[in-house]
């Protein structure tokens, strides 16, 4: 049983099955207070709004902080939205014409004309991948 499970070792079969990582560093978030909101997204399923569509995970970090780690990520694809929750109220601030009040950021950094697609945010995950967004504000 021991050569069994060294062999097993060796060949990487008990290696995680979540070796991946997505590490995301931003910039452009003006203040720092608040926090910074990240969902994660495998398809678009009410892309890029955290509150109302179902991303994969959501994360919440500091706005003082320049990073934050999605972790335990199958390979695939995937898209990264954000927004500076400057007031800490979970929620993307928006005008009478539902235009964000507060910062946003996508994955891969889009030209925002209107509603961001899902499409061109998409980066491929393998291993550890950093990606970097920029937060604007409209």
């Amino acid at each position: 049983m021991r050569y069994v499970l060294l062999a097993a070792a060796l060949c990487g079969i008990s290696s995680p099955a979540f070796a991946n990582e997505i590490a995301v560093s931003f910039q452009g978030v003006k203040k720092t207070s608040g926090s910074v909101v990240l969902c994660l997204w495998a398809k678009d399923d009410g892309f890029p709004n955290c509150e109302k569509g179902k991303p994969l995970k959501r994360l919440v970090v500091p706005a003082s902080a320049k990073s934050a780690i999605f972790d335990n990520i199958n390979a695939g694809s995937y898209s990264v939205s954000a927004f500076h929750d400057a007031n800490n109220n979970g929620v993307l601030d928006s005008n009478f014409l539902g235009l964000p009040l507060e910062a946003v950021g996508m994955s891969n950094n889009p030209k925002l004309m209107g509603p961001p697609r899902f499409r061109p945010t998409l980066f491929r995950v393998a291993g550890k991948t950093a990606i970097n967004i920029r937060f604007s504000s409209m």
